[in-house]
């Protein structure tokens, strides 16, 4: 099995782009490789700080030969008069790289046209590559940098490149530095190595103290940190994303535990754990008898345990630091009572185009009010909802948010039971910023979800009217989550808003509220493609008359099961209700139908019933409805004329297709569906 390994040796890489860099890596060979027309079984990636590589496993001798026809022009112009090949003929012969003796006449539809049969074979794969260094020029990067004198930007500077087909070098030059089959070990444990075939990668590498798996790196971290578990009789919980984090920032790993003062424990536990997890990448112990917080640190050195009591001599005394301002900070809080916290939200804007952050709690406490009464919230709930709104914001003024401002909301659920505010209250506060990404976790009470979609609501709101939109892909406030937040809270506390009422007061213009619309209605259609709904069900599911997005999600459901399941029948719906739907949009809606002014049977069988359509809870009530007017539709345009002479009866008759039309409309716009598939 021919093996080829690629490996770019460079300064440490960020830990939070290593895996999607090897990952695109890995495509990018690949890539090359099939448009190269060069065969392989699999591509195997290996990541670590200071290195990308690759290893292309079961490669081609070589190319893949061509045979193919080149088609030239046809023969009467390919010949001159005299009978000699043409101008036109010896320009195609020349792009083939063909002479006269290769062309061959063959017929199509009837009239003779020449071909030529061109063969190329295919290069060696090492001949091909050598140009394996476009794709590093084609890797992208979310930040570059640019060192001497080259113009590539990359992720940090290249130091060394690998480039070996079996047991010979690739040669190649990137940035100045040529391909060899030399590597680099451990900055500090290792040396440099050659490496004789791509198969002894791993192995010449490990006596070199670097593990270039970062699946092995993570299994042998999360083994080492649960065998000290497991020794001191602790439970020490593992965050799939810190794991990652740290598998990303050695190559050589050794775990090891160290100790803090007691007397941090006073501080509330989601500091300490944010203290640990996010600003120092260690993971925490609990008492597994409790689940009480335990004052250890777990760690991962990038090295050996050589002189370890220094390294976590070093380490404690880090975390000690912040453990001692996360201390001070919390003491201080509780030093003052919370109308000093609400006094300091009237000096602080939310954002300087816009008011302060009381103004907010004033505007979503309305809000909170609002959206209660349009979903019928209980009492309860009004009442907790209502008096976090009117508080909410105050822990941004504490110190321990100012330092550790991951845990805005969280610190003021803490702060608010300390103040004796109710547990819904607290709850409510606490879960303001949930969701905090699409299909996140979402507030778990009726409370947190009025305060938290008013929240969301109001900066909505807000930030359009001072000409703050997403363009693009920059979107730095965050109000595509901010819009599917609401979306997901409401779907989840089965909310049946439309959305148009709560924006329509809140634009400051009518080309705000367009924006609003359409921004809310994007946020509809990213729910509906991840379930697969069909492109045109979607978009006509978007052009009802409202905004409720339950209804609508439901609604595009119920089209896609009809459309499967019915084929025919959905055909004849979607032409019948677009038939019907194109002249009733012309209806004002000034003129109710009158049945007396019937002129035919069809005519006054379709009419009754219209008039009896009834808007049921139930969307697969209406759309079964709909469903019976097919035949009805088609007799009526069949054998009544809509644009009649007499004014009275074409009023009457665009004020049945009007009232059919609205009631059509509620639920989708027919005339954006497909009905030819």
């Amino acid at each position: 099995m021919t093996q080829y390994l690629l490996e770019i040796g460079l300064e440490e890489v960020p830990a939070r782009f290593l895996l999607n860099l090897s990952n695109q890596l890995a495509e990018r060979v690949g890539n090359f490789l099939q448009e190269e027309r060069v065969t392989y079984d699999n591509i195997e990636t290996f990541a670590t700080p200071r290195r990308l590589a690759v290893r292309v496993n079961g490669l081609s001798e070589r190319q893949a030969d061509i045979h193919e026809k080149a088609k030239g022009p046809a023969l009467k112009i390919a010949k001159d008069a005299t009978g000699e090949w043409s101008k036109a003929a010896l320009g195609f012969l020349r792009g083939q790289q063909a002479t006269p003796e290769d062309i061959v006449i063959e017929a199509v539809n009837g009239e003779d046209y020449i071909f030529v049969n061109k063969f190329i074979k295919g290069k060696l794969t090492s001949e091909v590559l050598v140009n394996i260094g476009t794709v590093l020029k084609q890797m992208a990067f979310p930040v570059t940098m640019i060192w001497n004198t080259y113009e590539v930007p990359f992720i940090r500077p290249v130091h060394w490149l690998v480039s070996l087909l079996e047991d010979q070098v690739v040669p190649f030059e990137f940035v100045g530095v040529s391909a060899s089959n030399t590597t680099r070990g451990h900055r500090f444990l290792g040396n440099e190595v050659t490496i004789k075939h791509p198969c002894e990668y791993e192995t010449a590498l490990f006596e070199q103290k670097v593990i270039v798996s970062f699946a092995e790196r993570r299994q042998m971290i999360e083994q080492q940190i649960h065998e000290i578990a497991d020794e001191k009789g602790w439970n020490v919980p593992i965050d799939e994303d810190l794991l990652a984090e740290v598998t990303s920032i050695v190559e050589w790993p050794t775990a090891f535990y160290g100790e803090f003062e007691s007397q941090y424990l006073e501080v509330p536990r989601m500091v300490l754990v944010t203290a640990m997890k996010d600003h120092q990448r260690y993971f925490y112990a609990e008492d597994k008898a409790t689940g009480e917080l335990l004052p250890i640190f777990i760690s991962v050195r990038n090295g050996n345990a050589n002189h370890i009591e220094n390294v976590i001599k070093g380490n404690r005394k880090v975390l000690r630091a912040r453990l001692e301002d996360a201390l001070f900070f919390y003491k201080e809080d509780l030093k003052h009572d919370l109308s000093f916290y609400l006094e300091k939200l009237e000096k602080v804007n939310e954002h300087f185009k816009l008011g302060t952050l009381a103004d907010k709690q004033r505007r979503v406490e309305q809000l909170v009010e609002q959206v209660a009464q349009l979903v019928e919230a209980d009492n309860a709930s009004i009442q907790a909802a209502t008096r976090a709104a009117s508080i909410y914001k105050f822990d941004l003024m504490t110190q321990v948010v100012g330092e550790f401002d991951e845990l805005q909301g969280q610190m003021g659920e803490v702060y608010a039971t300390h103040y004796g505010e109710d547990d819904l209250v607290a709850n409510a506060i606490g879960t303001q910023y949930l969701p905090n990404s699409s299909g996140g976790i979402l507030p778990n009470t009726e409370a947190g979800a009025l305060l938290a979609f008013a929240d969301k609501l109001d900066t909505l709101s807000q930030y359009f009217a001072v000409g703050l939109v997403p363009t693009g892909s920059n979107d730095p406030y965050a109000l595509r989550r901010q819009a599917m937040g609401m979306v997901e809270i409401a779907l989840s506390q089965g909310w049946h808003i439309d959305f148009l009422e709560l924006l329509r007061p809140l634009a400051t213009s009518e080309e705000v509220f367009a924006q609003l619309i359409d921004f809310m209605q994007a946020r509809v259609q990213q729910v509906l493609s991840r379930q697969q709904i069909d492109f045109d069900i979607i978009q006509a599911t978007l052009s009802a008359s409202h905004l409720t997005v339950a209804e609508m999600i439901e609604t595009a459901q119920l089209l896609a099961t009809f459309k499967q399941k019915n084929a025919t029948e959905y055909r004849e719906f979607v032409e019948a209700m677009t038939r019907a739907v194109n002249l009733g949009v012309k209806d004002t809606g000034d003129v109710a139908p009158q049945i007396a002014l019937a002129q035919t049977e069809s005519e006054q069988a379709l009419m009754a019933a219209v008039l009896q359509l009834t808007a049921t809870e139930s969307l697969q009530e209406r759309i079964d409805q709909l469903r019976q007017l097919n035949q009805l539709i088609e007799s009526y345009f069949e054998l009544n004329k809509v644009n009649a002479d007499e004014q009275h009866i074409r009023d009457n008759r665009y004020a049945t297709l009007g009232a059919l039309t609205r009631f059509v409309l509620a639920l989708m716009d027919p005339r954006e569906l497909i009905s030819k598939f």
